[in-house]
């Protein structure tokens, strides 16, 4: 890059301003839905997650169902709550789920009479982790999925009992998650850790597919496998993501701008194939965010790319939904 450009020399310390100021978290925008998926809960020892949801319509109230997923055997606690129009409820995770799991949460309307799951895109929500184990804090919208049904109307078309996101019950998943920065990995100075949720089953593992970019469009690839949840460290995923590595690749020299020293890229994810020990499903359903701890404490919702139709929400069937 031409740092002669008086535009980007404005820029070099509007970077270092981004890059050692107190940590605070990246949000991205959602609207309303019926379905909000929390990617993780924390309710471990010295570990504490606050979840907010809010009812943004103005004239309705709408039974809510929570459900806390352990990330390690997909068991999950139950609870339920009602919001009245306008309302909006904040709370630790504990209260809910009180065993000290760690995990991810999901919440859905049920209508005020029947109890069944309905369409009310009215939901919003969000999430803050203090996070004893690696002393960082960050917070993160919650990721909403819009009914498909009509407002006030059943969304178990099927009565299979199972939140289908395939676009007739609920909205489509991603097809491939991209991320658009990351910094090349230092131990002890940059650290950050992807969180994976699989949408085939809990009986599933499911492997991703990753396409790793340095700063001068050099790619790599890789995979990982993970069964239900999982929250890994991007160096456990690849080495491509470590500082060291991306040195010796053919970078830009010049960037980061204004660090020169970091590395950085981007990366792409695609769910390749969720197997039990009877299926195996192509172009596995998943959700995926990246938290970073250390020197930088963030998390932000990813940018999405394209649509599939097989995703559901915790199918306990060997051969998915």
């Amino acid at each position: 890059m031409n740092t002669k450009n008086p535009l980007l020399r404005g820029l070099i310390p509007l970077a270092c301003t981004l890059f050692l100021a107190t940590p605070e978290a990246l949000a991205d925008r959602n609207d309303p839905g019926s379905l909000l998926i929390f990617a993780e809960f924390d309710s471990r020892p010295g570990s504490y997650t606050f979840l907010t949801v809010t009812n943004v319509n103005e004239t309705e109230s709408v039974r809510l169902h929570f459900n806390y997923v352990n990330g390690e055997d997909c068991l999950k606690n139950n609870a339920f709550g009602t919001m009245t129009p306008r309302d909006t409820v904040t709370f630790y995770a504990t209260t809910q789920s009180p065993n000290p799991d760690r995990g991810w949460c999901y919440t859905y309307a049920r209508s005020m009479t029947t109890g069944k799951a309905v369409d009310f895109d009215y939901l919003i929500g969000s999430l803050i982790t203090l996070d004893g184990q690696s002393a960082s804090e960050y917070a993160l919208n919650a990721m909403a999925f819009e009914a498909q049904t009509g407002h006030g109307n059943d969304t178990d078309l099927n009565s299979n009992g199972n939140l289908n996101l395939d676009g007739l019950e609920y909205s489509e998943t991603p097809d491939k998650i991209a991320i658009p920065r990351f910094f090349g990995q230092i131990p002890g100075t940059t650290r950050a850790e992807l969180i994976l949720i699989g949408l085939t089953g809990t009986k599933f593992d499911t492997t991703v597919n990753f396409l790793i970019y340095n700063d001068n469009e050099q790619g790599f690839s890789s995979q990982h496998t993970f069964d239900c949840w999982d929250r890994v460290a991007l160096s456990t995923i690849s080495g491509a993501f470590n500082n060291s590595f991306l040195v010796t690749t053919n970078h830009d020299p010049n960037e980061i701008l204004g660090f020169s020293t970091y590395e950085s890229g981007w990366f792409e994810i695609d769910g390749s194939t969720a197997s039990s020990t009877t299926t195996s499903i192509a172009n596995a359903a998943i959700l995926a965010v990246m938290v970073e701890t250390n020197r930088l404490s963030s998390a932000s919702l990813p940018f999405t790319i394209g649509t599939q139709t097989n995703g559901s929400i915790l199918p306990t069937s060997l051969s998915g939904n």
